[in-house]
C-alpha cells in the first residue's frame, strides 16, 4: 500500500524534447486532486492479484490524532501564546494585538470567537501607575517637609525644581544606556526622590545660613556652595559607588536589578551637578538677605508658623546639644545602646520573628493549577476529570476566565506551555480585580478545598511569582545517584517526609513513573527461518499504530496534505490486535506477529533526567499561606538527614532555595563591595584613613532599624529588603559625612575636639533631619502599599524607612562619640609606648654656666595643667 500510493501520486521528470528552436521539459505526473480519488489506486495483492485501495481500506479526510485538549470557560478552544520580541515594548505589543482582534473576529464563523484569556500587561500597567502615584506623593510630601523646615516658599521651590530637572536629565541618561521606563527603573526613580533633593537641601540650607549673617545673595550663594562642596561631593559619590556593584551583580538577580542600580547612580550624579549649578543660581536671583529669618513685624499664618518653628527648632537644637555633651562623657553607654540595637535587629531574623523569603508574592490576578493522572491514562479519561475541575471552578464567582489543557506538562505565567503526556494537565485562572474579591491566597485555598472531591487525578494549586526565581518550585529536593530504582525509593521516602511537615503543600514526586507499554521482542531464530527482519517488523508495527505518511496531496491553494496509512481506530483500541498483525514472509505468505515475536505487558520509565553527570530525581512542594522557605528549611534538612541515604546517593535543597542562597550571597558580596568602595572614596576625599571609619560606624545602627522597620510594617526579609540594605549604606553614610566634615572645618579653625563636635552637631542638625525626613516620607506611601502592585516595593521601602530613622537618631550621638575615640587612639598609643619605655631623666648640669633643676618652670607647669584639664574634659 505504501509503495503503491507513493508511486501513483508521484511526479517523475522525463527528460527534454527539442522541436525546432524550442526545447520542452518533459514531466510525467499522476498526482491526485483529493482524497476520494485515492480509492482507485491499484494495489498488488497476493499472487500478483490486483485490487483497488477502496477494497481493503477506508479513505477519508480526517484530523490528526489528538494529543492535547484545551477548554476555556467550558468551551473547546485553541490556545495561542503571543510574546514580545527582544527590545520591543510589552504594552505596545499587547495594544497592537488587541486592535487586531476585531478584524480577525470578523473573518470567523458565527459559531467561533477569539478572545484574550490572560494578559500580562494589566499587572504591569497597574504597577507602573502605582509607582507614578507614589512618585507624585513623594514629591508632595517632600515639598511639605521643605516648607516646614525652611518656611520660605522661594527656598522650597528652588529645592523642588531640582527634582524635575534631575528626572528629565536622567531620562536622557537612561536612553543612552538603553534602559526603558519599566517596573525597576521607575522604582529606582521613586526611591531617589528623597536622595535627589539631598544635595540641594544641604546647599540651600548653608546659603540661608550665610544670608542670616548679612551677606549679599550672590556672595552667600558662592560661599554656601563652596563651604559645603566637599561634603556634597562625598555624599553623591558614595551613593554612586554604593549602587554600582548592585548593577554589576550576575545571575537572575543581577538581570533583575541592573537597570535599578544604574538608574539611581545616574540620577544621583545628575543631582550633584544640579545642586552645584541650578540651585546657587536660583538662590542668587530669588533669595534676599531677610529670607533667612522671619521678621518679628511679619503677619500671616506663614510668618506665625515660621516664628513658632524657629523657636521650637532652636529649643530642639539646645536639647540635642545637651544630649550630645552627655554622650561625649558617657561614651560606653552610647556604644552599648548602638550595639544592643544591632543585636536586637539581627535576632529578629535569627529567631524567625521576621521571616525570610526569596521574593514576596504579588497579587497579579491569576494563579495556576496542575493536574496529574496515573501513568497510562488516556487523553479522554483525563479530559473527563478535567471537565469536573472546570465545572467546580465555574461555581466560583471570583474567577473570570478558566483555561484548562490536557496533555500539557506545565502552564507558564502568561500562557506559555510545554507538551507532555496525556496524564498531565494545566489550568490557568484569571480572577476579577483584587479590589472586588478576597485575598488571592484565600481564593486559592477555597479552590483547593473544592477540588479535593475530584478523584482519579492529583491536583496542585499554586501561584507563580513575577520576581527572580518565580518559575521555580519554592521547595525542591534534588536526589542524585546511580540506580534508578534506588532513587525512586528515596524519592518516595522524601515525599512522605515532606507531606508530614506542617506548612508544606502540593508535594510532587518527580520520579519517573512506569509507563505501561507492550514489549514486542523478536525471536531471531524463528524470524530467520521465515525470512522476516526486525526492521520490517518494526516498520509494520509503526505503520499500523502510529501511521506512516505514504505521500502528500497537492491542494489547489499550494498547500499539501499528508496521506497517512494506519489501522482503523477500532483495531487500535485493543492490545490483542498487536499479536495478530500480519507479517509477510520471504515466500509471500503472511503469519501473525505472535509467531515470530514474544509480546508482553511491562512498565518502562518515561524519562531519565541527569544533573552533573548523575541520574537525578526531584521532589517538590509549595508553601502554605503565611509560611516561608527559611522557616521550613531546618525541618526539611533534618528530615533528609534522618533518612540515612545509602553510599553514593545524596539529597539537598535545590530550586528556589538554591537560587535564594546564591542571590543573597551575591547581594551580600555587593554590599561588602559597596562599603569598601565607600571607605576608599572617603579616604581619598578626606586624605585620612581614620575619619572614614568614624562615618562607617553609622551602618550598624541602620541595620538594626531596617529589620525593625520590616517588623513594624509586617514584611519579610527578601531580595528586595536586601536591596534596601544596600541603599541604606549610602543614606546612613550621608549623615556621618555632614557631621565629620563640619567638625573637621571647626578643628582647622583652631577649635578643640569636643567644642568642634558640640558646634557641628547642632549646625548640621537641620540638614540631617531634612534629608532623612524627605527620604522617609517619600517612601511612606510605598511602605503602606498605597499604590497598585506594591508587594515587591513595600519591603524595600520599609527597610529604608526603618534604617534611616534609626541611623539618624543614633548617628547624631554615635558618630561624635566614635570621633572622639578615634581621635584618642594616637594619644593612647603614645601613652602606652611611654609606659613601656619611659624616657631617662637627664642629670643636672653643674658649673658656672648656670644651674639646672628637675623642677619644671612655672610656664611649663601651667601648660601641663592645661593639657591635663583638657584631657579630663575631653
Amino acid at each position: 500500500v505504501l509503495g503503491a500510493l507513493a508511486t501513483a501520486n508521484a511526479a517523475v521528470p522525463g527528460g527534454r524534447v527539442t522541436e525546432g528552436t524550442r526545447q520542452y521539459a518533459l514531466e510525467v505526473t499522476g498526482r491526485y486532486a483529493d482524497a476520494r480519488a485515492l480509492e482507485g489506486v491499484i494495489v498488488t495483492g497476493v499472487g500478483g492479484q490486483q485490487v483497488r485501495l477502496a477494497d481493503i481500506a477506508t479513505v477519508h479526510d480526517a484530523a490528526t490524532e489528538r494529543k492535547q485538549a484545551t477548554r476555556s470557560n467550558g468551551k473547546q478552544a485553541i490556545l495561542i501564546a503571543i510574546g514580545q520580541q527582544s527590545g520591543t515594548n510589552l504594552t505596545d505589543v499587547t495594544d497592537s494585538v488587541r486592535q487586531a482582534l476585531p478584524l480577525i473576529r470578523a473573518t470567523l464563523p458565527q459559531t467561533s470567537n477569539i478572545a484574550v484569556v490572560l494578559d500580562a500587561t494589566p499587572f504591569v500597567r497597574n504597577s507602573l501607575t502605582g509607582i507614578q502615584e507614589e512618585l507624585a506623593g513623594a514629591v508632595v510630601l517632600t515639598s511639605l517637609i521643605l516648607l516646614a523646615f525652611l518656611h520660605n516658599p522661594r527656598a522650597a521651590v528652588i529645592v523642588l525644581l531640582s527634582i524635575p530637572t534631575t528626572l528629565l536629565t536622567t531620562f536622557v541618561a537612561m536612553q543612552m544606556m538603553g534602559f526603558s521606563l519599566n517596573f525597576l527603573s521607575m522604582l529606582g526613580l521613586t526611591l531617589t526622590i528623597g536622595i535627589l533633593v539631598d544635595d540641594s537641601i544641604v546647599v540651600i540650607e548653608n546659603i540661608l545660613r550665610h544670608l542670616a549673617r548679612g551677606e549679599k545673595p550672590q556672595t552667600a550663594a558662592l560661599m554656601g556652595r563652596a563651604e559645603i562642596g566637599l561634603a556634597a561631593v562625598a555624599i553623591t559619590l558614595v551613593d554612586v559607588v554604593v549602587f554600582a556593584p548592585t548593577g554589576l551583580v550576575s545571575g537572575q538577580v543581577g538581570g533583575f536589578f541592573r537597570e535599578f542600580g544604574f538608574t539611581i547612580a545616574a540620577a544621583t550624579l545628575i543631582s550633584l551637578v544640579v545642586s552645584f549649578t541650578l540651585t546657587p543660581m536660583l538662590a542668587t536671583y530669588l533669595l534676599r538677605a531677610g529670607d533667612a529669618e522671619v521678621s518679628a513685624e511679619a503677619r500671616g499664618f506663614g510668618a506665625r508658623f515660621g516664628r513658632w518653628w524657629d523657636g521650637w527648632f532652636g529649643a530642639l537644637e539646645e536639647r540635642y546639644r545637651a544630649i550630645l555633651a552627655w554622650s561625649l562623657v558617657h561614651r560606653v553607654a552610647v556604644a552599648s545602646v548602638a550595639t544592643a540595637s544591632v543585636v536586637a535587629g539581627v535576632s529578629l531574623i535569627t529567631t524567625g520573628t521576621v521571616p525570610v523569603e526569596f521574593v514576596p508574592h504579588a497579587d497579579s490576578n491569576f494563579f495556576t493549577i496542575s493536574t496529574e493522572a496515573p501513568p497510562g491514562t488516556a487523553l479522554e479519561a483525563h479530559e473527563a476529570a478535567m471537565r469536573q475541575v472546570d465545572d467546580i471552578l465555574a461555581g466560583m464567582p471570583e474567577l473570570e476566565v478558566v483555561t484548562s489543557s490536557v496533555g500539557v506538562r506545565s502552564r507558564g505565567a502568561f500562557g506559555s506551555a510545554s507538551s507532555g503526556e496525556a496524564r498531565f494537565g494545566a489550568v490557568t485562572i484569571l480572577t476579577i480585580p483584587s479590589d472586588e474579591r478576597r485575598d488571592i491566597f484565600a481564593v486559592m485555598d477555597d479552590a483547593r478545598e473544592r477540588l479535593a472531591v475530584v478523584s482519579g487525578i492529583k491536583i496542585n494549586v499554586s501561584m507563580q511569582s513575577g520576581g527572580p526565581g518565580g518559575n521555580q518550585a519554592p521547595i525542591s529536593v534534588r536526589i542524585t545517584g546511580a540506580e534508578l530504582d534506588t532513587l525512586t525509593r528515596i524519592a518516595a521516602q522524601i515525599e512522605a517526609m515532606l507531606q508530614g511537615i506542617p506548612g508544606v503543600i502540593n508535594v510532587s514526586n518527580g520520579a519517573p513513573a512506569g509507563q505501561p507499554q507492550i514489549r514486542v521482542e523478536i525471536d531471531q531464530a524463528r524470524a530467520a527461518d521465515l525470512g522476516v527482519s526486525a526492521a520490517s517488523v518494526g516498520g509494520m508495527v509503526r505503520t499500523a499504530f502510529a501511521g506512516t505518511v505514504a505521500t502528500k496531496l497537492q491542494n489547489p491553494d499550494g498547500t499539501q496534505t499528508d496521506v497517512r496509512v494506519l489501522l482503523t481506530q477500532g483495531a487500535r483500541l485493543t492490545t490483542s490486535t498487536v499479536g495478530g498483525l500480519p507479517v509477510v514472509t520471504a515466500t509471500g505468505r503472511t503469519v501473525p506477529l505472535r509467531q515470530v515475536a514474544d509480546i508482553t505487558l511491562t512498565d518502562g520509565p518515561t524519562q531519565i533526567a541527569r544533573f552533573d553527570r548523575a541520574r537525578v530525581v526531584n521532589v517538590g512542594g509549595d508553601l502554605a499561606n503565611g509560611e516561608t522557605l527559611a522557616g521550613l528549611q531546618p525541618a526539611i534538612l533534618k528530615g533528609i538527614e534522618e533518612l540515612g541515604l545509602p553510599p553514593g546517593y545524596s539529597a539537598g535543597l535545590a530550586g528556589q532555595s538554591e537560587e535564594q542562597a546564591e542571590s543573597f550571597g551575591q547581594l551580600f558580596l555587593a554590599l561588602g563591595a559597596s562599603i569598601v568602595l565607600a571607605y576608599l572614596l572617603m579616604a581619598l576625599l578626606y586624605d585620612s584613613l581614620l575619619h572614614p571609619l568614624v562615618i562607617l560606624f553609622a551602618l550598624p545602627a541602620a541595620v538594626g532599624g531596617a529589620i525593625f522597620g520590616l517588623l513594624l510594617f509586617g514584611y519579610s526579609f527578601s531580595v528586595f529588603s536586601m536591596i534596601g540594605m544596600i541603599l541604606l549604606v549610602g543614606l546612613a553614610i550621608k549623615n556621618g559625612i555632614l557631621l565629620v566634615d563640619r567638625t573637621n572645618q571647626n578643628r582647622r579653625a583652631g577649635m578643640e575636639v569636643r567644642a568642634a563636635l558640640l558646634e557641628a552637631g547642632p549646625v548640621r542638625l537641620r540638614p540631617i533631619l531634612m534629608t532623612s525626613l524627605t527620604i522617609a516620607m517619600a517612601l511612606l506611601p510605598t511602605a503602606l502599599q498605597l499604590g497598585e502592585g506594591a508587594e515587591f516595593r513595600a519591603p524595600l521601602a520599609a527597610t529604608v524607612i526603618g534604617g534611616v530613622v534609626s541611623s539618624t537618631l543614633l548617628t547624631l550621638v554615635l558618630v561624635p562619640v566614635v570621633y572622639t575615640i578615634v581621635d584618642d587612639i594616637p594619644r593612647w598609643i603614645t601613652q602606652s609606648l611611654a609606659w613601656v619605655a619611659p624616657r631617662p631623666v637627664s642629670a643636672a648640669r653643674v658649673g658656672g654656666g648656670g644651674g639646672g633643676s628637675d623642677k619644671p618652670s612655672p610656664a611649663a607647669a601651667g601648660r601641663a595643667e592645661e593639657a591635663v584639664e583638657g584631657d579630663r574634659r575631653q
